[in-house]
């Protein structure tokens, strides 16, 4: 395997209300063939005690309730040799608010990667290691795992999109990867590692996008940069089924839209418009535009209402209207 120098490595946890499962992915940070140097633990607002369950499980020693700044706690390096940094938000701000809020503590603090995840992950205890060493031989500054379903594990969590001809399974998508890398497909943000040379270049995450679609935003924009992403095969990462619904229009003649719950579907369309504005063409829109008039008027028997709801909020995002959150949203739920 190919010698690397060393370089500083902070990992970067977003949770929400799942402890248990943040402890897992803590443990197994922790034990890395290749040692983190800081763990930014960034908690959306939990109200599932996890600050008290973090200090009783002893990751941190203490926690700090300052006025206004994000209530902070630390640990200083121990055995594992990493410091592990709690930051408690003030209220949820979603994944895409979390990655944020670690990336520039992250970054302004120095660290040459960050290795980023959600709390309901579980890293291989050499996934570390064997990104830093594929994105040293490849100079890669934007690589993932296989992302494995913790349910099934010959099966991919995240089935990818661009490779309709490829079964979702872990040994068919390996006929996909040149010299241990599928280039240009990833799954963040599940043990993604980013070389601060990317936020150099485009800058942090679009934190007011909230959930679903803030982490294919910032790989869209890392490859419209000219840095090019892959995903190393000999990373692995665990990680719960997907739990997304999707439906079938015109009995599958127009394909199938992604649904998500009515008081929080205005969070995925808006991000949908800014997504589609950005980085594709017009036929895009007109395609999106065309299958939710569809799944709106036939699947939910002329469903005005949420038809009305669906152009404001597209449109919003296509315009880049993010001042305010939309009327239907309720920030209560994780990333799924």
């Amino acid at each position: 395997m190919t010698e690397i120098k060393r370089e500083k490595v902070a990992a970067v946890i977003v949770t929400y209300n799942r402890k248990e499962a943040l402890k897992e992915c803590l443990d197994a940070v922790l034990r890395q063939t290749r040692p983190v140097d800081a763990v930014y633990i960034i908690d959306n607002a939990s109200n599932d005690g996890t600050p008290e369950f973090l200090v009783e499980e002893g990751f941190i020693e203490s926690v700090l309730h300052p006025d206004r700044e994000p209530i902070e706690g630390v640990k200083p390096a121990g055995t594992s040799g990493a410091e592990i940094r709690y930051v408690r938000m003030h209220e949820n701000t979603g994944g895409a608010g979390g990655f944020y809020e670690g990336i520039r503590r992250g970054y302004d603090a120095g660290f040459d990667w960050l290795w980023l995840m959600d709390d309901d992950g579980v890293p291989a205890d050499d996934q570390l290691q064997q990104l830093l060493v594929k994105s040293a031989e490849k100079g890669l500054l934007f690589t993932c795992p296989l992302v494995i379903d913790m349910d099934n594990e010959q099966a991919l969590t995240f089935r990818p999109a661009h490779l309709r001809n490829v079964r979702n399974s872990v040994s068919a998508i390996m006929t996909e990867a040149v010299d241990g890398v599928i280039y240009d497909w990833v799954t963040p943000f599940n043990g993604t590692l980013v070389s601060r040379k990317v936020v150099e270049r485009v800058g942090n995450i679009k934190k007011e996008m909230f959930i679903w679609g803030d982490e294919r935003e910032y790989v869209l924009r890392t490859q419209s940069n000219g840095i090019r992403v892959g995903t190393v095969t000999s990373a692995l990462h665990w990680h719960p089924p997907r739990k997304g619904k999707r439906e079938r229009l015109l009995f599958g003649l127009l394909g199938r839209v992604i649904v998500r719950p009515p008081d929080k579907a205005g969070i995925y369309y808006r991000n949908l418009g800014y997504l589609h504005s950005r980085y594709y063409g017009l036929s895009k829109h007109v395609k999106t535009i065309i299958k939710h008039t569809v799944y709106y008027l036939v699947n939910l028997r002329c469903n005005i209402k949420g038809l009305v709801s669906f152009y404001r909020y597209y449109i919003d995002g296509a315009t880049d209207r993010y001042s305010l959150p939309p009327r239907c949203m309720t920030y209560d739920e994780p990333r799924a």
